[in-house]
């Protein structure tokens, strides 16, 4: 009974998850050793699709291996805040 409880409640919660890994070539090590580096602030993009290649983009750019998009809101144009990861 215990574990379905836990079950139900996991469906309302949300679960911390880490970046999405845009390198392909790193170990489950080097990825479980992934930190933060660097901050960006977006917010002159239309689409979520645009967010996620800019944020690609920069993350490239500045050599991370991964990102994590959160506060993303939208109104005209999408505000969010991305971590690259390193």
């Amino acid at each position: 009974m215990k574990a379905l409880i836990n079950d139900v409640i996991a469906i309302f919660t949300r679960k911390p998850h880490g970046p999405v890994i845009i390198k392909s070539d790193l170990t489950e090590e080097q990825k479980a050793d992934l930190v933060p580096v660097h901050t960006l602030s977006i917010g002159w993009v239309s689409s979520v699709d645009e967010l996620e290649k800019e944020v690609i983009r920069e993350a490239l750019e500045h050599g991370a291996a991964g990102y994590l998009i959160s506060d993303l809101q939208q109104a005209r144009f999408i505000h969010a805040r991305a971590t690259l990861f390193a």
